[in-house]
Order: C-alpha cells, then sequence, then structure tokens
C-alpha cells in the first residue's frame, strides 16, 4: 500500500496590508454638520422651498458621488482577498474529497466484517436451534440484535447468549403445554419472546372477543320484536266502534273480523 504523506503545514501566506488616505475626511464631516444643522433650523416655506429642494438636490449628488468612490474602493480593496478566498476553498474542498473517500471504504469494511460476522453467528444458531423441537417456530432473526455484531462483543459472548436464549423458549414453551390457550399465548411470545407478556395480551385479547360477542347478541335481541295476539269480543257496534277509536289513538294495529254466534236452543 502506497505510503500517504500528510500536508506540509507551515503555509507561506504573503499579505501586504492596505491603506486608503482620506484627508478630506474632517472638513466634510465639518461641512455636514454645519449643512444639517442650518437645515434643522430653517422653516420651509413658499417663499424658500425650491431654494431648499435645489440645495439637498446638489448634497444628495455629492453624497452619491462619495458612496459611489466607496464603494469602488472596497471591491478593489477586496479583490486580493477574493482570489485568496477562492485559493484556500480549493485546497479544502479536494481534502474533503479524500477525505469522504476514506470514510466510504472505512464504512465498507466495518459493514463487510459486520455481515461476516453475522453469517457466522447464523451458522452457529443453525446448529445449535437444530438440538431443539422448534427449529420451525424461531429463526435467527428472533435471536440476533445490532450489537452482537459490534467489535466490542466477541463470538464467544453472543454464543452464550444464544444457548440462554434457547433454553428460556424451550422453558417457557413447556410452560404454555397445559395452557387452554396456548396457541394464542405463543402466537404473542413469538413477538414478544417475553411469557408474561404474551399470557397477558392473549387474556386481553380474548376479553376483547367476549365483549364483541357479548354486544353483537345484545344488540341482536334489542333489534328482536316482540307482538302479542289478543282478542277482543264486542257484543255489538258501538262497543266495536268504540275499542277501534282508541286502538287507533294509541298506535296500535289491530284487524276486525267478524264472528255469528249461534243462539242456544
Amino acid at each position: 500500500m502506497q505510503e500517504i504523506t500528510p500536508l506540509e503545514m507551515q503555509q507561506q501566506i504573503l499579505v501586504t496590508i492596505g491603506k486608503i488616505d482620506f484627508p478630506d475626511y474632517l472638513p466634510l464631516k465639518q461641512q455636514a454638520l454645519e449643512l444639517a444643522e442650518n437645515i434643522a433650523a430653517v422653516q420651509v416655506d413658499q417663499e424658500n422651498i425650491k431654494q431648499s429642494k435645489k440645495l439637498l438636490a446638489e448634497v444628495n449628488k455629492r453624497l452619491k458621488e462619495l458612496e459611489d468612490r466607496r464603494i469602488a474602493i472596497k471591491k478593489l480593496m477586496l479583490e486580493p482577498y477574493s482570489g485568496f478566498e477562492a485559493q484556500v476553498k480549493e485546497i479544502v474542498q479536494i481534502v474533503k474529497e479524500a477525505d469522504e473517500i476514506v470514510r466510504q471504504q472505512v464504512k465498507q469494511l466495518e459493514e463487510n466484517e459486520r455481515l461476516e460476522k453475522q453469517n457466522e453467528l447464523e451458522t452457529i444458531f443453525q446448529k445449535r436451534i437444530a438440538h431443539y423441537g422448534f427449529d420451525d417456530l424461531f429463526s435467527f432473526g428472533d435471536f440476533l440484535q445490532p450489537r452482537h455484531l459490534n467489535k466490542t462483543v466477541t463470538i464467544d459472548a453472543v454464543e452464550k447468549e444464544m444457548v440462554a436464549f434457547l433454553e428460556k423458549v424451550e422453558k417457557d414453551l413447556c410452560a404454555m403445554e397445559p395452557m387452554g390457550n396456548r396457541w394464542e399465548v405463543l402466537e404473542h411470545y413469538r413477538q414478544t419472546k417475553d411469557l408474561a407478556a404474551a399470557i397477558t395480551l392473549a387474556n386481553q385479547a380474548a376479553q376483547r372477543k367476549q365483549e364483541i360477542n357479548k354486544s353483537k347478541v345484545m344488540k341482536k335481541a334489542q333489534a328482536a320484536k316482540v307482538a302479542y295476539l289478543v282478542s277482543v269480543q264486542c257484543a255489538n257496534q258501538k262497543e266495536l266502534k268504540l275499542l277501534e277509536m282508541i286502538l287507533q289513538e294509541n298506535g296500535f294495529e289491530f284487524s276486525t273480523d267478524k264472528i255469528t254466534l249461534l243462539e242456544e236452543v
């Protein structure tokens, strides 16, 4: 591998400090103060308004010339720095690109090491779980945690955790055997790997199911209609009309049948 040498840290940068002479600064400042004082003291009216506007226009014109000169000098003074800044940024960018290449290579190397370790651990897991009767219920992914692939965690340490995990699963599965809802508990246990939590979740699910079924029965009973058949015999048309009126006023459904009674001989 080619040896990488660091950059020489003793950079030679020559700086010539720029200087700007402004000999008219104090006189111009004094004139500006006097002008501002005079303007503040003058009460503008119809007679002097034109003269005031003309004076301000002339002053603003001179100020604009001064500002333009200032901006031009600033740009001129910054030109050397702008070139130097571009040079430094170019060097920094070159080093950053090299740094990113190294970072990506290191990242890929570490990822390859983690993948190699994961494959080795999976091989060990498959050999271990083959001695148990639940290899169709749990896989390597049920055991593996991201920290197992860290460099600081050895293969031997992970294998010890693996054995403890398999022994615990076997013990928990044996505890489920006499349970009436063992299959429901197992379904939750495959997700949680915690027997107490799986039992709680299974019981909660069963309770919710009972409540739903109970609610359905109650709704069905409430929906069913009960009707009673009542037979009333009226002796004459007057009683019949009165009865019909009472039933209609109270919203009862009824039907009337005429029956002829034979007199006893």
